[in-house]
């Protein structure tokens, strides 16, 4: 309904306008409201012009946030994803190699696995736990 109203009032306008022009041109002198409206011709074209400005200035910010600011942007995201990948690759790493991390509740000596050689038959050693446990 309020396009239809905001329509209508424009065209009655521009109608009414193009009536009085026609009759300036057919009488050929000047009407009062056309020459009232031609007074703020310059104020328009001051208007225009910085409203000219305005949008120039509004489009230039929107380029450099968009191709400046959002490469800096843009490039800080991709090393933060980087990160985290290389990190959950470190992660899955030590687990297949079997690193543990060690959970700090007392002392060391607590955790640690007790290595004990046998001399006697070659091999290295075997890994024994100790049982200690808090």
């Amino acid at each position: 309904m309020t396009t239809i109203v905001v329509f209508g009032s424009s065209l009655l306008i521009v109608l009414i306008l193009l009536l009085i022009k026609a009759m300036e041109l057919k009488y050929e002198n000047k009407n009062i409201v056309l020459r009232s409206l031609g007074r703020f011709d310059s104020k328009f074209e001051s208007v225009v012009l910085n409203f000219k400005f305005r949008s120039l200035q509004l489009i230039q910010s929107i380029r450099y946030i968009i191709f400046v600011h959002l490469k800096e942007v843009s490039r800080d995201y991709l090393k933060k994803i980087e990160e985290k990948a290389v990190n959950e690759y470190k992660k899955r790493q030590d687990v297949i190699m079997g690193k543990k991390e060690i959970e700090s509740k007392g002392s060391v000596s607590f955790y640690l696995k007790k290595i004990t050689e046998e001399k006697g038959n070659g091999e290295k050693g075997k890994i024994e736990d100790t049982g200690f446990e808090n």
